[in-house]
């Protein structure tokens, strides 16, 4: 069997026609961390009392991200 020229395109179509909102935004959101990741590579060096550390930039900006939400998260009151 053979198929016709347009058919990819029927395929992608649907691909697309059957995403939701919430992963058009976790799509975006991937986007937008590879190139928060991509534009922060330099090293730099953070020093905290006794410990110095020399790491990409990203990873303590996403440590920093991660340490926020945990403590948003636990800190949270239960109505």
């Amino acid at each position: 069997m053979s198929e016709t020229p347009g058919n990819d395109m029927n395929r992608a179509d649907g691909f697309f026609s059957r995403l939701t909102a919430k992963n058009w935004v976790a799509i975006l959101g991937a986007i937008a961390a590879l190139v928060f990741i991509l534009q922060n590579r330099q090293r730099v060096r953070i020093d905290l009392l006794f410990l110095n550390v020399n790491a990409p930039l990203w990873i303590f900006l996403g440590a920093v991200l991660l340490i926020g939400w945990l403590i948003g998260r636990f800190s949270f009151r239960r109505r």
